[in-house]
């Protein structure tokens, strides 16, 4: 499965959401490559290539996406890690979608790259910018389906409206979307945070092959993504592990599907 972890509204938990979904899945034995394409480079960080994502010597997919000479080379920008493969983001990121906003078939270019290394993952995770622009529309033609995260509060609900509006308008133009599930992250015990789980499950449920997954705050998710891992590799016990891990069995299901 290519998946894409969307949500343009900021503070949605989008990276910490990408970063431990892609370690319960090599939990569970998958191969996994994640694609960071953020031009602010949070995964990037929080996988520890803080110094790849300033290096001025390093290639990155600014170079490769506005270029039909270099669809075949995704394989030079993979990087290993302990965990799974990542595509780093690069500070050069920031001016991506200007670079992309006169080439043909701009929203395709990212399709175009994961052809060539579809064979080698059964997972591959793009960690999408806090924006409706040209990199997540890319994001979201080349993969077909989306996890989305957000917090369990009521500003969610108007950046997830227009997120649906977005993913329609692209069915139109490219074929099926498919939203998998929604994350809310960080949900707190108070009146609001019941609503809005009542709120994401009546929208969410209603949608096929369509879960919604509750994480907790905990501190242990922060210190994991400070230390460079998933809160798997992190040496402190976490309940939330069960909860990637049944986001991770979620996704597994459909690929079976």
């Amino acid at each position: 499965m290519r998946l894409s972890v969307s949500n343009q509204k900021g503070g949605a938990g989008k990276t910490t959401t990408a970063l431990n979904v892609a370690g319960a899945l090599n939990e569970l034995g998958s191969e996994v490559l994640l694609i960071d394409f953020d031009p602010q480079g949070h995964a990037t960080e929080g996988l520890g290539f803080e110094d790849l994502y300033d290096d001025p010597e390093q290639d990155s997919l600014f170079e490769v996406l506005p270029d039909l000479d270099r669809m075949d080379d995704l394989e030079d920008l993979i990087v290993e890690h302990q965990e799974m493969d990542c595509v780093p983001s690069h500070v050069r990121m920031i001016n991506a979608e200007d670079e992309l906003s006169n080439v043909m078939r701009r929203e395709e270019r990212l399709d175009m790259l994961l052809d060539n290394v579809d064979d080698e993952y059964d997972f591959i995770i793009v960690d999408c910018p806090p924006n409706l622009g040209v990199l997540t529309d890319n994001a979201i033609v080349a993969t077909g389906h989306v996890l989305i995260p957000a917090q369990a509060k009521s500003t969610s609900i108007r950046a997830i409206e227009l997120l649906f509006q977005q993913l329609r308008s692209m069915e139109q133009a490219f074929g099926d979307i498919h939203e998998v599930g929604l994350v809310a992250n960080e949900v707190g015990v108070d009146g609001e945070a019941d609503e809005m789980m009542d709120w994401f499950k009546d929208v969410f449920d209603d949608k096929e092959n369509c879960e919604v997954f509750e994480i907790r705050k905990r501190v242990a998710l922060q210190r994991a993504w400070n230390n460079g891992v998933s809160i798997f590799e992190h040496e402190e016990d976490c309940d939330m592990e069960d909860v990637y891990l049944d986001i991770a069995d979620h996704l597994e299901e459909q690929t079976d599907g």
